[in-house]
């Protein structure tokens, strides 16, 4: 069976581990902070209770827009790997290398 996380980890199986690690890393440090953030709020203004009533909610909403991210640079990629159609002179230019490159194999 072929996985979506199998094709995802195929993209940085034999490169970009650095970066992967980098991204990795500062991800897990920026949530770490921004907890910290969040939390030392809370206690300030004494509202735990309200917030942790609401936590699903925000991760919700969180996964839902780390999924609309990640659709978006889907469809990004797409977009750039296609390529306009070219035009009658690009079509002429290309039509005479490719008889030209025959005619010389030919002799």
């Amino acid at each position: 069976m072929n996985f979506f996380w199998d094709n995802l980890y195929d993209k940085f199986k034999d490169r970009r581990y650095g970066i992967l690690f980098v991204f990795a890393i500062l991800a897990l440090v920026g949530l770490l902070i921004v907890m910290v953030i969040i939390d030392a709020a809370l206690r300030a203004f004494g509202r735990e209770e309200y917030f942790l009533d609401a936590l699903p909610g925000i991760g919700l909403l969180g996964l839902a827009w780390g999924f609309l991210i990640f659709r978006r640079a889907q469809a990004r990629s797409r977009e750039k790997l296609r390529q306009p159609p070219l035009s009658r002179d690009e079509m002429r230019v290309a039509r005479s290398k490719l008889l030209n490159n025959q005619s010389r194999r030919s002799l």
